[in-house]
Parts: structure tokens; C-alpha cells; sequence
């Protein structure tokens, strides 16, 4: 299936393979080569798709629409200069090895994407649904691994803040991972520069920062 990226369509399912959509005509592939294929996520300031990148041999990978909810060219000026500046943030920390990669930001038909490697497990969360509380042992375990990303993090200026159960996966096999993290804070290096458009940035859930851990935790 391809789905639409047009935030107003009103049939976004169509077949495998379509060019443009069947209901509004909007382009289905990104870059002529992204092809979302479900919806995956969505908040007030974007949606998150799971893709395919069709020419590299149809990898998974996620797809972040920044849908700015601002009045006025020059707010939408400042808000596309900042989403530009933290995607190329993005792209500085993810050449850390436990960040997984920025792979494209761009803009098309007057909306803003970026494109990221695919983070696939079972959340922490849902870990605990399954098996109950943690131990101890697998508590301090699992800060041993996050801490020394969470430093690399802080020590490039970007602040996380949203480190929940449900935004820690469990890869299979081990290596868990921490998702859904986004530059919430980013606003702290940027109010010095007086942008109100910051605030889109700092609470915008389709700028993802995912934490990948380096070590599995341990079943109690």
C-alpha cells in the first residue's frame, strides 16, 4: 500500500506502486524514492510515516512531516530556517554509533520531511505489561547504558525530556534502544536569538531523536 501525504485527503490508502494519488492527485513518493506506507504516528505539529526507500532495495525507514501550525509568511520563514538548523543537529548526532542516522531532510510541495533509519522493537512499556517490574539488577543495568548517550547528547547542547517507557524499545535481538525523544529543549540554545518560532521546534513531535543502548537488560 502507499498512503498519502496530503494532511487533507480523504482516502490516503492506495495500491502498491501508484505514481500519484487515486482521491487528490498529490505526488506518493518523496524524492522519487520515499514511499510511505502506513501511518505511524501523528501529533499537532506533524505526522510520522513508516516508508520504504525504494531504491535502496526497499528498506524501512521513518518518515517526519513538520506540519508548522503558524500565521504569516515571515513566522512560516523562521520555522523552516529552524527545522533546517536541527536537521542538520540531527545529522551531527547521529554520526555518534549509538544514534541511529539522519538519512534526508528536505521540503516538497511546501512541506518539510525528515527521513531516519527505522527503530523496529517492543517498547519498555509493553515489557512490562508482558513480564512485570524490573528488578533492580536490570534498572541499574539499563542506566549504565543510557547515561554515557544521554552525556554525549547533553554535551552537543540538546536536552531529551522525554525519556518514558514507551519510548524505549527493545530490539530484537537484544540491543534496546531510546525513541521518541525529540529536540523538546532546543529551545534553551534558541530563545537567546528572540525566534518565537522556537516554540514550534521545541514541543514539534516529528523531530525525533532515537537513542540507541548498547547492551541488552537481563529478564529477571
Amino acid at each position: 500500500m502507499s498512503y498519502c501525504l496530503n494532511p487533507h485527503c480523504p482516502k490516503p490508502q492506495n495500491p502498491d506502486s501508484t505514481i500519484c494519488c487515486l482521491a487528490c492527485g498529490s505526488k506518493l513518493l518523496l524524492k522519487n524514492r520515499y514511499r510511505p506506507i502506513q501511518l505511524i504516528g501523528e501529533g499537532s505539529f506533524g505526522r510520522t510515516f513508516l516508508a520504504i526507500d525504494e531504491d535502496r532495495l526497499q528498506t524501512r525507514c521513518a518518515v517526519k512531516q513538520f506540519l508548522p501550525q503558524v500565521t504569516g509568511t515571515a513566522e512560516l520563514k523562521k520555522a523552516t530556517a529552524l527545522f533546517k538548523q536541527e536537521a542538520q543537529r540531527l545529522c551531527d548526532l547521529g554520526h555518534h554509533p549509538q544514534i541511529p542516522t539522519l538519512l534526508a531532510s528536505f521540503e516538497q510541495d511546501n512541506r518539510l520531511y525528515l527521513v531516519e533509519e527505522l527503530i523496529e522493537g517492543n517498547n519498555l512499556l509493553q515489557e512490562l505489561h508482558n513480564y512485570g517490574a524490573f528488578s533492580e539488577e536490570q534498572i541499574w543495568e539499563l542506566l549504565v547504558n543510557l547515561l554515557p548517550v544521554l552525556q554525549f547528547v547533553h554535551e552537543q547542547q540538546v536536552v531529551h525530556r522525554d525519556i518514558k517507557p514507551e519510548n524505549i524499545l527493545r530490539r530484537p535481538p537484544p540491543n534496546p534502544p531510546l525513541t521518541k525523544g525529540g529536540l523538546r529543549a532546543v529551545k534553551i540554545l534558541l530563545a537567546k536569538k528572540g525566534l518565537r518560532a522556537v516554540e514550534l521546534l521545541a514541543k514539534a513531535e516529528l523531530i525525533l531523536l532515537n537513542l540507541r543502548l548498547d547492551r541488552p537488560l537481563k529478564k529477571a
